[in-house]
Order: structure tokens, then C-alpha cells, then sequence
């Protein structure tokens, strides 16, 4: 048997080490790369809207903090990478990480998000949303419908109240016959129900359509006033609001969300929960400015008296039977906030 001498020894124990050494350099840039991911999310609405300015980034920075930097982001202006109304299909494809989106655009692919953006002037703040959210179960069934879309619903996002502003003043129902509003999908419906006649428009146009005359008004974030300078086209600004805050969402690529740890993913469900009322507060804080600052321009607050608002529900009620028909995948959503409705209202 062959022996091996002491300095050989030393040879093959320092060629050992070198080894050793260049694996654990090899595997600590690798570990360093696996303890973070990156995902591209992209905003359907540009710098100057509250969804890009303040929504999104404190999502990010909320969800960044919260895994230890973890989950990381690069943030996309619309269209940057897909349009808007592309948004949905996008994300079923994997072809994107994340999105803050709305229904108006994703109810094409999952006809249930007809219900995820509530009935108008039920919902009159962001504490009704979040408690039929969450304690009512209307975040389950929206997570399992966009499931099927490979999809996975994060949360509502909460925007600023979503308020009729329009050119005529209004007292009662009757006075929406005959008017041309821009609006789309329930509130849309809605504006039918009341007489009105619901005009298919980007929000970027309101402007124009409002000082040419091609609509009588608008539902859109009261924010808009002053954002959008809407206040210069609008007269009167129409108390209580159509909607406690305007319907948007952050949606995953499923594709994305099943590639995290599961810790990861209580962590960022536990996170989207803790922070919705902090946003909603984040985007009052907006209302106020731009109706202060509507008011100062000229806007005038009018008020429906409290004893004829009764059509207004009526309306929202006929909306609810309506979509129940037209999209039975989302009936079982507006249960749930039919049964959030008859405990709180």
C-alpha cells in the first residue's frame, strides 16, 4: 500500500480548501440571488392619478418592508408594457408580475368582477368595502373566480370616493333623464336606471366632453377636480357619493404568486389587509384638496335631500337583479353584499 508524505498531505489539504472556498463563493451568490425576487408591476393610470402617485407606491414599499426585501418591484407606467385593457390577459399569461387594474377592464375575461366594484351608493366609505371584503367573504369568492383566469386577486385597492360630478343640479332622481353622463359598467346601469343616458369615455376626455357639452357630467374620483382640472368644467359636485371609493385592484399573475414560498405569501396576504384602511386615509387625503379646491374655483356642493334618495337605492337594487341576470358568474358576489347591505343599512 502506498503512503502519502506529510507535505503532500498539506498539497491536497490547501487544494481542498481552495475548492471549498470557490463553492461557497459560487453558492453565496446564488443564495444571494434566490433571497429576493423581482416582479414588474404596471399602473393603469398614469402620473397625476392617485392610483400612480400614492396606491402603488405604497404597496410596493409596504410589501418590500414586509418580506425583509423579499419582493422586490419595477414599476410600469400604462402602456409601458401592454395597454390597460390588455392588463388582464397579460397576467393570465404570465407576461407580466403584477398590475393595479380596475374592473372595467378585467369584467371581460372574469364576468365575476362585475360584483367586485360594489353597487352604486350602497358602499359610501372605505370601512363599508373593507368589512364586506373581508368579513363578509366577498375577497374569497373574488379569488376564486380570478383563480380560473390564472389570476390571483391581491386586494381592493382603495381609491378616493367615486362622486357624480355634472354641469345641471340635482334634487332628485328625475333630474338624470334625458342627461348624458360618462359612466361604465354598474354605474353605467345605474345612470339607465335613473333616466340618463351612460356614455362609454376614458377618463383623459372628461375634460373636453364636459366643456364642449358632449356629456352633462361624469362619475369619476372626486380627486379628478383638481388632478384633472375638472373643476373648471364642473358645476356642481353631488352629495353622497355614487361609490365610498372607486373600484380598482391589484391582481397577480397566478404563474408569479405560486412561485413564492408559502411564508412569503401569509406574509404579503397578512400585509395587503393590514395596509387597505391606510390607503383609503392616504386617498381622503386627496378628496379633500381637490374639493377644497374645487369649491374655491366655483364648484358647488349639492346635496340630495335625505327623503329622496329612496329611488336613488331603488336604482342600485334594480342594478343588482339586472347583473344577476346578464352575468351569473357574479350573482353570488352581489349576495354577499346584499347580506353586508341588509345588516348595515
Amino acid at each position: 500500500m502506498k503512503t502519502v508524505n506529510g507535505k503532500k498531505w498539506l498539497s491536497i489539504l490547501l487544494a481542498a480548501v481552495m475548492v471549498l472556498a470557490l463553492l461557497a463563493g459560487c453558492g453565496g451568490e446564488g443564495a444571494t440571488e434566490a433571497e429576493s425576487v423581482t416582479w414588474r408591476i404596471q399602473s393603469s393610470y398614469p402620473p397625476g392619478d392617485q392610483c400612480w402617485d400614492v396606491q402603488m407606491p405604497m404597496i410596493c414599499e409596504r410589501l418590500t418592508e414586509a418580506t425583509d426585501g423579499y419582493l422586490q418591484f419595477e414599476l410600469y407606467q400604462p402602456g409601458a408594457i401592454c395597454e390597460p385593457d390588455e392588463t388582464p390577459t397579460m397576467l393570465s399569461k404570465g407576461l407580466l408580475d403584477a398590475a393595479l387594474t380596475a374592473p372595467n377592464h378585467t369584467a371581460g375575461l372574469i364576468p365575476a368582477a362585475y360584483a367586485e366594484q360594489g353597487v352604486p351608493f350602497l358602499w359610501q366609505d372605505g370601512q363599508d368595502v373593507y368589512d364586506t371584503y373581508y368579513d363578509y367573504g366577498l375577497l374569497d369568492f373574488v379569488r376564486d373566480e380570478y383563480a380560473k383566469a390564472d389570476i390571483y386577486y391581491g386586494m381592493y385597492v382603495p381609491n378616493g370616493a367615486y362622486m357624480i360630478m355634472t354641469n345641471f343640479p340635482v334634487t332628485t332622481a328625475s333630474d338624470f333623464v334625458g342627461k348624458k353622463l360618462r359612466a361604465s359598467t354598474t354605474f353605467g346601469m345605474f345612470i339607465e336606471q335613473l333616466g340618463g343616458l351612460p356614455v362609454v369615455m376614458s377618463g383623459g376626455d372628461i375634460y373636453m366632453g364636459m366643456r364642449l357639452g358632449t356629456i352633462d357630467g361624469n362619475i369619476y374620483t372626486v380627486c379628478e377636480l383638481e388632478t384633472s382640472k375638472l373643476m373648471e368644467v364642473t358645476k356642481y359636485l353631488i352629495e353622497p357619493a355614487v361609490g365610498g371609493s372607486a373600484p380598482v385592484n391589484l391582481s397577480i399573475s397566478m404563474k408569479s404568486w405560486n412561485a413564492l414560498p408559502d411564508d412569503i405569501k401569509d406574509i404579503v396576504n397578512e400585509t395587503m389587509q393590514d395596509m387597505f384602511m391606510d390607503i383609503y386615509e392616504a386617498s381622503i387625503s386627496f378628496d379633500k384638496s381637490a374639493i377644497k379646491a374645487g369649491v374655491e374655483y366655483g364648484t358647488k356642493i349639492n346635496t340630495i335631500p335625505e327623503e329622496n334618495l329612496q329611488p336613488f337605492y331603488d336604482a342600485a337594487a334594480a342594478v343588482i337583479e339586472k347583473c344577476k341576470k346578464e352575468y351569473p358568474a357574479a350573482a353570488p358576489g352581489y349576495d354577499i353584499i346584499e347580506r353586508w347591505q341588509a345588516d348595515n343599512k
